[in-house]
């Protein structure tokens, strides 16, 4: 699957995904991370992510340290803030194949390079902004899909607009739309009961969607390389994969 190429690209298919001891060597690129929470420095944890940082949609990324300063208290609250100042290296850090080293299973993720790359939380904050924003977004939809409890996804290929909404309970729903076409706008497909899968402890997912012989898979990339794109679309007929587009904008 296009899922193996990708990750190839990320020149680290020598590593698995089974969790590693923390080597002496990563040290450097985690210490700088767990001092500046002690030292509540914003602007050094600023300087220490990589942009843009990835927020659950419908959360906008953020694009830059200034951005990430005025949105800090979105990202990390009080407790997250002191679970990571206060982390054991030697006990709490993991490194984990290609993906990177991880706090805690996965609370967040920093590269080699010292880099912040995923915070996979939401706080209380965050969750009030996107509820807000959730709202707003039903507006623009067609009536036939304005009703769900979260949005999941929202992307374009270069044919299509996809939009991924969890109904309750995580049954997922799948909409799809030619490119050329606009979300108030009658879907020209829409399937329910997706399943989704979880790819190792770095986030990277996929929904599955299935009508008759056809499947409509979403690969959800979370933690990637420089190249990967923020996921793609795969249809399959049976086990024959007709087509593969790679994600080009996301909401």
């Amino acid at each position: 699957m296009k899922y193996l190429s990708h990750t190839l690209l990320c020149l680290s298919l020598l590593f698995t995904s089974n969790t590693f001891a923390l080597d002496q060597k990563y040290h450097e690129s985690v210490l700088p991370v767990i001092a500046a929470f002690e030292g509540n420095d914003k602007a050094a944890i600023a300087s220490l992510v990589y942009y843009p940082l990835k927020r659950q949609y419908p959360i906008p990324d953020i694009k830059n340290e200034a951005e990430f300063i005025n949105r800090f208290d979105e990202v990390f609250d009080d407790e997250l803030a002191k679970v990571i100042a206060s982390s054991n290296i030697d006990i709490d850090w993991d490194k984990v194949g290609w993906r990177g080293i991880m706090l805690n299973n996965g609370v967040m993720w920093v590269d080699t390079d010292g880099k912040i790359i995923a915070v996979n939380t939401q706080n209380t904050k965050e969750q009030a902004l996107a509820k807000s924003l959730i709202e707003q977004g039903k507006q623009s939809l067609h009536a036939s899909i304005n009703t769900f409890e979260k949005p999941v996804l929202d992307w374009k290929t270069s044919s299509y607009h996809i939009r991924v909404d969890d109904l309750g309970d995580h049954n997922y729903r799948y909409a799809v739309w030619g490119i050329n076409k606009k979300p108030s706008d009658k879907p020209d497909m829409v399937l329910l009961n997706g399943d989704i899968t979880f790819e190792g402890s770095g986030g990277n997912h996929h929904y599955t969607f299935k009508n008759g012989r056809y499947s409509y898979v979403l690969q959800v990339t979370i933690i990637g390389c420089d190249t990967s794109p923020p996921g793609w679309l795969e249809v399959y007929k049976d086990d024959e994969r007709l087509l593969s587009e790679d994600v080009i904008s996301t909401q």
